[in-house]
């Protein structure tokens, strides 16, 4: 669950920056086991670490240029064209991710990249199960809107 957060957040081309993130992460959960109370479960506490974790390696690491050597080509039978523009879709909908609010975002991660149950992701968030529902529908609306913008249609040719 945590190493799909963060590769997530982080999106596919950076596998090695994926791992350098969980090998932080783990050292983090180690050095903070005493710190965990037991409020939540332990896949929760592990996960807000996961995630801060990832956030923080994208904040400082915020570079567009993609380096071709990164650019898994044809490996999985592809055309070439066809495996760089699912790269470039991935990293689309990973911007247009990054543009939710902090509970949507979190939500649909949660959701459909963590693949946790609405129970889980209430007890993740804090929140009730509806209110983590309404997260969900709202943010996919949101989503929508962010994707069929002008401008987010043009990058995608």
């Amino acid at each position: 669950m945590a190493y799909a957060v963060v590769r997530a957040i982080l999106g596919t081309r950076h596998r090695e920056d994926v791992d350098d993130v969980m090998q932080l992460v783990y050292v983090k959960a180690y050095q903070g086991l005493g710190g965990f109370r037991g409020d939540a479960k332990f896949s929760t506490w592990l996960y807000q670490i996961a995630r801060r974790e990832a956030i923080d390696v994208t904040s400082r690491k915020r570079v567009d240029a993609v380096d071709i050597n990164d650019v898994e080509i044809a490996s999985r039978g592809e055309a070439p064209d066809a495996a760089i523009r699912e790269e470039d879709t991935r990293a689309w909908v990973g911007q247009a991710l990054g543009e939710l609010d902090e509970s949507y975002r979190t939500a649909i991660e949660l959701r459909y990249m963590a693949e946790k149950s609405y129970d889980e992701i209430a007890a993740i968030m804090q929140v009730p199960v509806g209110t983590v529902k309404t997260y969900v529908h709202r943010g996919k609306l949101e989503m929508k809107r962010i994707l069929s913008r002008p401008e987010r249609k043009s990058t995608l040719k």
